[in-house]
């Protein structure tokens, strides 16, 4: 059995979440029924994510055009000179 390849987003940062009995058992059918299907999207976090689009998109109204619209832009680090002196060295040294 080969591993499966990694899909999640470099830039994804870890959480956690807190799910009740009934959460997890929704996630778990879910998780079945996209195996049943040959889906491949079926980790827990797939299928989180999954759904936070689905919502957002046939619920709220927001695209993910929209959303990456409200992240504000990483201004890239302006490069610092290295200010290095040297220093000479002293007769007792030579």
């Amino acid at each position: 059995m080969s591993p499966r390849s990694r899909h999640i987003p470099d830039g994804a940062s870890l959480t956690s979440i807190k799910l009740t009995a009934e959460d997890k058992t929704a996630i778990h059918w879910i998780k079945l029924a996209r195996r049943a299907r040959g889906d491949d999207r079926d980790r827990l976090n797939d299928i989180l994510v999954d759904s936070l689009w689905y919502l957002l998109e046939k619920v709220e109204g927001k695209t993910r055009e929209d959303i990456r619209a409200m992240i504000p832009v990483a201004q890239q680090p302006v490069p610092v000179p290295h200010k290095v002196t040297e220093m000479p060295k002293s007769g007792r040294n030579r």
